[in-house]
């Protein structure tokens, strides 16, 4: 049963990683790479993580335990949303706690370094900074306004953590209970490749930011026509409205200004700080917000009046809307209404 889960995980993995190589250069090569690195070592321990090795039976390899997970996944949190475009030196150091762990692993297996008391207090404090680095992702999501995806996984990594640990110091056994430490990690292992993939077709600004504006290096751009050009986008939203069409699209756009699309592009997404696709999303949730009152939309239905309001997708819609406003779109409905009725 469990080698049938490793092998699903194998093939997730695998497929998720190729479609993020294929588009990489879309992305910020520091959130790339350590989303990557995070990948990969879950993939990694889902096949290769101690005695329930998918290779070689009884294998110990023990570089693929979950606390490479955890510290790929602390840096990728660490830079997610941040205005960082490489990776810092300092922060290799997050990496120390893996190695010692990784080393004192080594030495417990083979017999090198007998288990002490000494050996067992320096063991927890190794654990106690992973734990600190799951406690943190967990406040820096939160208090930072980060991607709450992430907590999806960070959560129930932790709880398999804490309970492997409290385990191991009331038992002094590697055997954590309801099997957490393989079923467990391999089993959010597929729920992540195939939530990450989701994300990455429907909302992938939301998983990635998109690459840095080097391109732009060359722009013959003043600041004039800069302004010039972010006054008449507006001006095309406002009183056009043009976003209600469903294909619009940036060339689109560009013809309406009769403005180089490279130039509009540029306008977005180096100086307003927001991708074209978000920037018509923003407006078309706001014409959905004040359509809910009207009379007209009365008797719309919420996906009809999103329609409206030109997204073309349902699914894309409860997204956005709930990124952008905190809450469901019939949520959302239900307060509008008790308002014009207690008014």
């Amino acid at each position: 049963m469990l080698k049938t889960i490793q092998i699903i995980a194998l093939f997730q993995g695998v497929f998720l990683i190729f479609i993020l190589f294929q588009h990489r250069e879309k992305y910020k090569s520091i959130d790339f790479s350590l989303l990557l690195g995070s990948l990969i070592s879950v993939l990694l321990f889902s096949l290769g993580d101690d005695e329930y090795n998918l290779f070689v039976d009884n294998a110990d390899w023990f570089f693929f335990h979950d606390t490479l997970i955890i510290t790929f996944f602390f840096l990728f949190v660490r830079y997610h949303k941040t205005n960082k475009s490489t990776f810092q030196k300092k922060d290799y150091m997050f990496f120390i706690p893996f190695l010692l762990s990784c080393i004192f692993h080594f030495l417990e297996t083979n017999g090198i370094f007998p288990r002490n008391t000494f050996f067992q207090i320096v063991s927890e404090i190794i654990e106690g900074l992973f734990l600190a680095m799951l406690v943190y992702m967990i406040f820096d999501i939160i208090n930072k306004k980060k991607e709450k995806w992430l907590l999806l996984f960070v959560i129930p990594l932790t709880i398999i953590f804490v309970i492997d640990e409290f385990t191991y110091l009331l038992t002094q056994s590697n055997e954590s209970p309801f099997s957490l430490d393989s079923y467990g990690i391999i089993f959010m292992a597929i729920f992540l490749f195939y939530y990450v993939l989701y994300k990455l077709i429907i909302s992938p600004t939301e998983v990635l930011a998109k690459t840095d504006t080097v391109k732009y290096k060359s722009s013959n751009l003043t600041n004039d026509s800069i302004l010039k050009i972010k006054k008449q986008l507006n001006q095309l939203m406002n009183e056009e409205k043009i976003f209600k069409n469903q294909k619009l699209s940036v060339d689109d756009v560009a013809k309406e200004l009769n403005v180089p699309r490279q130039k509009v592009s540029e306008v977005l997404n180096a100086h307003m700080k927001i991708s074209f696709q978000d920037f018509l999303n923003e407006y078309r949730v706001n014409e959905f917000v004040s359509n809910l009152p009207l009379k007209k939309y009365k008797n719309y239905t919420l996906l009809a009046i999103a329609y409206e309001s030109g997204f073309s997708s349902k699914s894309t819609f409860n997204t956005v809307f709930k990124k952008l406003k905190g809450t469901t779109p019939s949520k959302f409905r239900k307060e509008v209404l008790n308002k014009i009725n207690n008014s």
